[in-house]
């Protein structure tokens, strides 16, 4: 099947490729980033080791991939800004583990990071060039069972860690919601609404959240929580 090129778009033009370097490199360096900390899940979990580790594969795949597409376009992803952006993050996980917490970094990367990799591809893949929606297509697939597992986790696990899982995303969402700002003209430049992208993270994460045992009046209270905070910081 081929796949057609989104409507009203040069992919030429060096807007498009100067707001692609960054974007590009945003999603590499996430999924390095996300190789990366399922591997470290896997040293903190070995219960669950093989399957951490098939997932960070995947990872490393997607990794892999999507260096391809900016090579298809002849754009050098922006990889030192996109490490900038993602370095909060990263260091709240990686200290949480040496700490010996499972939960926070179990939120930032199978529910924050992966919601927000899931709701960005799905708003790429209308204004995607073909090279790159072929591959966005089933990168989104392998995206929902590394949701799946931190859900399935974190629900086992509800009882006893109720509230630091809330803790956690009221700590955590307003870092990504930054992340979304920085990325803001970017994404529109490349023909993504970023407040559609914005909406689809959202709903993903309170669905995630609601799947895990949190009551909706309990999800609206930490997404409120977490948009005021980012808000502070703007």
């Amino acid at each position: 099947m081929t796949l057609s090129t989104a409507p009203n778009i040069d992919y030429s033009t060096e807007a498009y490729r100067r707001a692609y370097a960054l974007i590009n490199g945003v999603v590499i360096m996430g999924e390095n980033h996300a190789d990366h900390h399922f591997r470290l899940l896997a040293d903190a979990i070995p219960a669950d080791r093989e399957e951490l580790l098939a997932l960070a594969a995947m990872e490393a795949r997607h990794a892999r991939e999507f260096v391809g597409c900016g090579r298809n376009l002849r754009v050098q992803a922006d990889i030192p800004l996109a490490r900038k952006l993602f370095q909060p993050l990263h260091d709240s996980l990686t200290s949480a583990l040496e700490q010996g917490d499972l939960v926070r970094p179990l939120v930032i990367q199978c529910l924050i990071i992966e919601c927000f990799a899931i709701a960005a591809y799905h708003c790429y893949l209308p204004v995607a060039d073909p090279y790159a929606k072929g591959i966005t297509t089933w990168v989104i697939d392998d995206e929902h069972l590394h949701l799946n597992y931190g859900e399935q986790w974190l629900q086992r696990n509800f009882s006893s860690h109720r509230e630091a899982i809330a803790e956690a995303c009221r700590r955590e969402l307003p870092t990504t919601l930054t992340i979304l700002q920085e990325l803001w003209s970017d994404l529109e430049a490349i023909g993504i609404a970023p407040e559609a992208l914005v909406a689809e993270f959202n709903c993903l994460l309170n669905d995630s959240l609601g799947a895990i045992g949190f009551q909706p009046k309990e999800v609206m209270a930490i997404s409120t929580s977490a948009v005021a905070r980012a808000l502070a910081h703007l």
